[in-house]
């Protein structure tokens, strides 16, 4: 049984056909009679009594016009008798003269529910006993419905009813599931914009906040694969140039001209860092699951990327100085967080002019009793324009206008930081300073 709906349906049709089946053996059990049955003998006990006393304080008139009373307001046709008299004008129904006859041998009250209803009632007055015959429509009520003296034609429109019942209780679960599968395939399909909260307008249950999961999870699988097309797309546009600059150059290279040779270099050097950037970016990727996570002391890890980055500058007169706390750890990868940092501090050590300072401070701080660490590398570059503040850590963004930092490569430096921060629960922003110069912080989890 494989359809969820069939599953639901039996389940809760199986469970009311037990409860009526329980009802009934219980009702059989303890021979507890129908609310219409006990209607029909209270009343008629009622009647009966009202009808004797009639008698015997009005004589014959008063009890001829008290039955006509019970027959204009209640169609019950009733009639009295006394030591085998019939004292009223009208005669006993003919289908309860056998009921008459029992009651008479058994010197008790009978009843017939079959259509008619009839009752008759035995009182002892004295030496005088009475017999109460009365003949009585049936009374359209719920519990003569489930009288199970009934045909089988009631047990039948019962299951149908609470068949229908369990139909729709079911429908009303297995619809949102099947939404969900549809708007599922769809995306499957190729659609990666099908949502399935549209279809749950109206509802406030559990399954309405599963279809806002779904369209989160899918709205994260699409922004996912567009970013991956955008980085196949920059990647294949970053790689032709230099290919096609070496395909010149070899031809070049080919006719004689040696001077080629010295380009080819520098472009298989830029395809080189190219690969190993994209590399970098597929070993984060792969380290998502099971990135490692050990105490690196971030001050000597600083330390080290000051100590290289100030040997580089050397040539352009710029200088590399370390600032702040030194005895910080942070959890990560040695590797990694290296590659971050390091990118961040070569960025700002290549767009700050000759005699200037790059600044490379480490602080803690802390926040709702969360510690963090804060690496903030300043430059004193002339900035980037303010609405690219957030795009330079987009993989291949550049920007090459004057007053602005020209920046060169492939752009995946600060790509590479941002995805490693990201990794560890950090962020990284960066920001103008007032005078002159561009401000990157890094923000990690304090061991």
């Amino acid at each position: 049984m494989r359809s969820l709906f069939v599953r639901v349906f039996l389940t809760f049709w199986l469970a009311s056909a037990l409860t009526l089946v329980s009802l009934a053996a219980v009702t059989a059990a303890t021979n507890a009679r129908p609310l219409s049955h006990r209607w029909l003998v209270h009343t008629l006990d009622l009647y009966a009594n009202t009808a004797i006393d009639a008698y015997e304080h009005g004589g014959i008139g008063k009890l001829s016009e008290y039955l006509s009373d019970i027959r204009g307001e209640s169609r019950i046709a009733a009639t009295l008798l006394s030591n085998g008299t019939n004292l009223s004008a009208n005669d006993v129904p003919p289908q309860a003269v056998g009921l008459l006859n029992q009651a008479r041998v058994e010197s008790r009250s009978q009843f017939s529910f079959a259509t008619p209803w009839l009752g008759v009632i035995r009182h002892q007055h004295g030496e005088n006993v009475y017999f109460f015959v009365a003949q009585v429509p049936p009374v359209r009520m719920f519990g003569n419905f489930i009288d199970p003296e009934k045909t089988l034609f009631r047990l039948a429109l019962l299951l149908l009813i609470s068949g229908t019942l369990c139909g729709l209780l079911a429908r009303s679960i297995t619809d949102p599931v099947r939404s969900l599968q549809r708007t599922a395939m769809e995306i499957a399909a190729g659609d990666l914009a099908a949502r399935a909260s549209p279809k749950f307008a109206g509802r406030k249950d559990e399954l309405t906040l599963l279809a806002h999961d779904f369209d989160r999870m899918a709205e994260r699988v699409q922004l996912l694969i567009n970013q991956q097309k955008l980085l196949l797309r920059d990647i294949s546009h970053e790689l032709r140039s230099p290919l096609a600059r070496l395909t010149v150059s070899t031809e070049l290279v080919r006719r004689g001209d040696l001077t080629a040779t010295s380009r080819m270099q520098a472009d298989i050097s830029t395809l080189e860092n190219m690969i190993s950037n994209l590399l970098t970016l597929a070993r984060i990727d792969a380290s998502e699951e099971h990135c490692r996570r050990e105490p690196v002391h971030m001050g000597r890890l600083l330390q080290q990327i000051v100590r290289d980055a100030s040997f580089e500058g050397i040539a352009g007169n710029k200088s590399v100085v370390q600032t702040g706390h030194f005895d910080l750890y942070a959890m990560g990868d040695t590797g990694l967080l290296h590659s971050c940092v390091e990118n961040v501090v070569r960025n700002a050590l290549k767009h700050t002019p000759p005699g200037g300072l790059v600044e490379v401070s480490l602080t803690e701080s802390s926040n709702h009793g969360d510690r963090t660490l804060n690496i903030t590398t300043s430059d004193e570059g002339k900035g980037v324009p303010g609405d690219s503040l957030e795009q330079i850590f987009d993989p291949f963004f550049r920007i090459a206008s004057s007053g602005t930092h020209e920046w060169g490569g492939a752009g995946l430096g600060l790509s590479i930081s941002k995805r490693i921060v990201s990794l560890y629960g950090g962020t990284i922003a960066a920001q103008n300073l007032a005078s002159s110069g561009l401000r990157v912080t890094i923000t990690l989890p304090a061991a």
